[in-house]
């Protein structure tokens, strides 16, 4: 099997795409964990938030028509991780412009996550500067329903009230997922089909390297309990 997924440590082609997708979403929906098994495959069971951001680069290839031909293009996705507590919005914010797209993330056992869409939208389309919304393609996914199927909490959110947001707002409807249960590949192929959208509405963007940013918080023990920051 043909693998479609690499990191960023070698050199790229001239020829290859570049997009850049932001991550959104309240704090605790599983931006992190998706974001996780994504771009390196391993499931993170910690209760680990993103400070300002993370990004990583992975390559995918799509397939698209080009002269009544279909032709394979290879699409480097750069990543962006975002932070979902109010205090670091401001951070969050400043990578909105330049993006072709974003993946908006919702708990189907939280409704006020899904209360929080339209305030995530709102967001986009005045904080994201040169963006022409009415061309900017935002992928809407369910996360958490293996919490549902093992019967650990309740569903708040019905797939039906997902697909008329999405109507509401001209989302992609991206389905139900789990970090815990979903593969890499299967994710690769939820992103593949969104990127082959953006391809169409945006077309070909050259490559520039960019260099990685990561910032984490991470519950450490210490003698009083204390969270401590790690930059």
């Amino acid at each position: 099997m043909k693998k479609e997924i690499r990191n960023n440590d070698s050199k790229e082609a001239k020829d290859d795409i570049e997009y850049k997708l932001i991550l959104l979403g309240d704090t605790s929906v599983g931006k992190t964990c998706l974001f996780k098994k994504l771009t390196t495959g391993i499931f993170m069971d910690k209760n680990v938030s993103t400070v300002g951001i993370d990004r990583r680069t992975i390559t995918v290839d799509i397939d698209v028509e080009e002269n009544n031909e279909k032709v394979t293009k290879k699409i480097i996705l750069n990543i962006i991780d975002t932070a979902g507590e109010e205090r670091f919005k401001a951070i969050t914010k400043t990578y909105y412009k330049g993006s072709d797209g974003a993946v908006l993330l919702y708990d189907i056992t939280e409704k006020k996550s899904f209360e929080h869409i339209n305030m995530w939208i709102e967001s986009i389309k005045t904080t994201a500067g040169e963006i022409d919304y009415s061309k900017y393609s935002v992928l809407l996914l369910g996360s958490k329903i293996d919490l549902v199927e093992s019967g650990k909490k309740e569903r708040e959110v019905d797939i039906e009230e997902a697909k008329s947001k999405c109507e509401e707002f001209k989302l992609e409807w991206g389905g139900e997922c789990s970090n815990k249960d979903f593969t890499q590949d299967k994710y690769i192929e939820i992103f593949k089909e969104f990127v082959q959208k953006i391809y169409k509405t945006v077309g070909a963007k050259e490559f520039k390297q960019q260099a990685s940013i990561k910032l984490e918080v991470k519950q450490k023990k210490k003698k009083n309990n204390c969270p401590c920051i790690i930059f």
